[in-house]
């Protein structure tokens, strides 16, 4: 027999997650659990019996956008215009990246982190770029590989552009340098 979470339990939790987002967007990985507590209004205790680990936490804090990011993806994949697909995944990623501190945080202090970031990105591009050579709308000496470390690159836009407008103009440029030309 499944035994149901208390309710003050479930509030917590979600208490939790509210303020480890906020935090951890603001503040990025070096964001303490204690202030993530006191944001939660819980003590540090709370945090631990929730989340054992500050990664769980982290993890958890962000679960939500990347899957939302795994899901845009997957639909650009499958976009009938190679090109429109392409764009989509890289704004959607930089904007995702741009949003969360700790996002650009793990991918900048760890060097696993960024080698299995843009692993996965060259995979998650590979289908799409190659469709993109095929209906002419890339590059032909661009791989999935290369736009993978174009994303990564605008990670380090993201951190320095004074504001979101700065930030699209370049993720514009970098597109547009990778667009065929007709």
């Amino acid at each position: 027999m499944t035994r149901r979470r208390r309710e003050d339990s479930v509030r917590n939790e979600a208490q939790v997650l509210t303020a480890a987002r906020e935090t951890l967007d603001e503040r990025g990985l070096g964001a303490d659990v204690r202030e993530i507590a006191r944001r939660a209004g819980v003590g540090v205790a709370t945090v631990y019996r929730h989340f054992p680990t500050k990664d769980d936490l982290v993890q958890a804090a962000m679960r939500t956008d990347l899957d939302g990011w795994t899901e845009v993806t997957a639909q650009a994949v499958e976009e009938a215009d190679a090109w429109t697909g392409l764009r989509t995944i890289v704004e959607h990623t930089v904007a995702t990246m741009a949003r969360h501190r700790a996002i650009l945080d793990g991918m900048t202090s760890r060097a696993e982190a960024f080698a299995a970031c843009h692993a996965h990105l060259a995979e998650a591009l590979s289908g799409v770029v190659a469709r993109a050579h095929e209906q002419g709308t890339l590059r032909r000496d661009v791989s999935a590989g290369d736009v993978g470390l174009q994303i990564l690159a605008l990670s380090g836009v993201a951190q320095l552009a004074p504001d979101e407008q700065t930030l699209h103009r370049h993720v514009g440029l970098t597109l547009d340098g990778l667009r065929a030309r007709t």
